[in-house]
């Protein structure tokens, strides 16, 4: 969810309409709720799993990987729901974008459709059991902006900004 009070700062301009994959664990979440238009992409998988499964329970949750995790479980990871809500999700990122927001993600499923890519290279940033190595080579295969940080996202985004002007 945009948090769209004025009294909150924007992301450099730089970023405004585009897509972000980044290292789960580098403070995707933190961002998205300090800036006013930024959205969590865990948020829209959320939203999607609601409307491409409505008879799945999604309760009370205060963090939208919960939902995300039991629901692939519920699923069996089975491919053909996973992706029916994986594309409804990513319609609803690309619509955030259109309207010039941010959106920031950290399922490597999706990092094909980034439009920018933060790599975290600190070990005790990235989330634990996350696969590096194939991040790794997933964004060395594609032709995206890549950032290879050592700090959290944050104060990464604002030193790549500062760097480039």
């Amino acid at each position: 969810m945009v948090i769209r009070s004025a009294d909150r700062p924007r992301l450099p301009r730089m970023y405004w309409g585009e897509l972000i994959y980044a290292t789960p664990g580098c403070g995707k979440t933190f961002v998205a709720n300090k800036y006013r238009d930024v959205v969590d992409g865990d948020d829209l998988i959320v939203e999607a799993i609601r409307e491409v499964s409505p008879g799945f329970s999604i309760g009370h949750y205060n963090d939208p990987r919960e939902v995300i995790f039991r629901y692939f479980r519920y699923i069996n990871f089975g491919n053909g729901l996973k992706w029916r809500v994986y594309n409804r999700a990513l319609d609803k990122m690309k619509d955030a974008c259109d309207d010039d927001d941010v959106v920031l993600f950290g399922t490597l499923d999706l990092i094909d459709e980034a439009d920018r890519i933060f790599l975290e290279k600190e070990s005790y940033i990235v989330r634990n059991g996350f696969n590096v190595n194939r991040e790794r080579d997933e964004a060395n295969s594609l032709n995206i902006r890549t950032h290879e940080i050592y700090d959290y996202l944050d104060n990464s985004l604002q030193r790549v900004c500062k760097l480039s002007y």
